[in-house]
């Protein structure tokens, strides 16, 4: 009997002890391309890894098979209609089923090592917000929380010392490159573009398909950052969150179109000498980079073979191809809440070309008349991210029902 005890006693012991050292992890936004990879990636490495929550918008039957897999402590479904297919779902598991918004952000302040905040567009602010303070690392996809509340959301993680790790290639590129260097000696930061599936084509744009403009070139993504790529709004989103990020002006970013997507970012330093991230286009890198950070592991990504690629090129965009770009330059210029109207109404703009009710080059038209008849305030709350993002929804999509764009 006391040797049973004390068998006991090891096992618990060990697997106390075995769970202290797993890295706690909340992914919001487990179902899209990002949430998908990660938990790949993690389902190879399990004994690392300890799932606190996985969230998703509707899609209940994938939230749960991952749930299942990776044994999450919680699984929540965003939109509380489809609470009770989740729950079914889910029946016999140990996993404890949550739905809707407001139970969204309570999870997001659990205590947890790492938490990815992949939630596509506004949608996503608020677990954003509510993560930054308690969780160690903040792996950011969610690239349009930064844009509408930039300042808000990094004075809270320097204030609670959150560590914001990008999961943008481009910016995991230049969090890598120059995550220990003094940012006095950068002279120039380029940021490279695809240019979508367009950039070289000779077509009418405004005779776009929805099923051309979701046709990357490189790389595989959701419906709306694949439109904002062929709009270059994507790069025009990455560069306002660049400048947040890193605390470096406009001024000091390029933007480069490099359609093989080889190089994700370069740094120039002051003594004229460049250095870039490089890599196959393939988001498990970056994705792998923060949920192994400090360290690395090992991923089935595609090995570079600069033989294979015998060349690189770049081209500079062309602001009268590419609007959105040039309007997020204009964005940031005006600044205050110019950047959260401008994401507002693109939001607005892509949905609606995805459901076929407005053509390809409406979107930068609707996007440039929403930022010209919107006030421009200051943002020093999420309340009024909020506030604003929904006046501008309603300009948007006033403006696109009146047809006077």
């Amino acid at each position: 009997r006391r040797v049973f005890i004390c068998y006991s006693l090891f096992l618990y012991t060990f697997f106390f002890l075995l769970g202290a050292f797993l890295k706690r992890i909340s992914i919001f936004g487990a179902t899209g391309s990002i949430g998908t990879n990660a938990c790949s990636i993690i389902s190879s490495n399990l004994s690392k890894y300890k799932v606190e929550v996985l969230s998703a918008n509707k899609n209940y039957k994938k939230l749960a098979r991952l749930a299942k897999k990776l044994n999450s402590k919680y699984a929540i479904i965003s939109d509380n209609s489809y609470y009770r297919q989740l729950k079914n779902e889910l029946s016999g598991s140990k996993v404890k089923c949550l739905s809707g918004e407001d139970e969204l952000a309570n999870l997001a302040s659990l205590k947890t090592d790492l938490t990815i905040a992949s939630i596509v567009g506004i949608a996503g602010l608020k677990s954003v917000f509510n993560s930054i303070g308690k969780t160690k690392v903040l792996a950011l996809a969610n690239k349009e929380a930064i844009v509408c509340s930039g300042n808000i959301c990094m004075k809270k993680a320097k204030k609670y010392k959150t560590k914001i790790l990008p999961l943008d290639s481009e910016h995991n590129a230049l969090f890598q490159i120059i995550e220990k260097n003094n940012f006095d000696i950068i002279k120039n930061i380029v940021l490279t573009a695809s240019g979508g599936p367009f950039w070289n084509k000779k077509i009418n744009l405004n005779k776009v398909a929805v099923k051309e403009a979701l046709n990357h070139p490189n790389w595989k993504m959701g419906k709306k950052i694949s439109i904002d790529s062929a709009t270059m709004m994507n790069k025009g989103l990455e560069l306002i969150e660049a400048c947040y990020l890193f605390g470096i002006s406009e001024k000091k970013i390029e933007v480069v179109i490099h359609p093989e997507s080889i190089i994700h970012s370069c740094v120039e330093y002051m003594d004229g000498s460049m250095l870039s991230q490089m890599g196959t286009p393939d988001m498990r890198t970056p994705i792998s980079f923060t949920l192994a950070y400090p360290e690395r592991i090992k991923t089935n990504v595609k090995r570079l073979n600069l033989h294979e690629i015998q060349k690189l090129t770049f081209f500079k965009p062309d602001f009268k191809k590419y609007p959105c770009l040039e309007l997020a330059y204009h964005a940031l210029e005006l600044g205050k809440s110019a950047p959260t109207i401008l994401n507002a109404a693109n939001e607005i703009a892509v949905d609606k070309f995805l459901k076929e009710q407005i053509q390809f080059l409406s979107i930068s038209k609707i996007v440039e008349k929403t930022l010209n008849k919107s006030s421009i305030s200051f943002i020093n709350s999420i309340k009024d991210v909020i506030e604003v993002d929904n006046e501008s929804r309603k300009i948007a999509l006033n403006i696109i029902k009146e047809g006077s764009y």
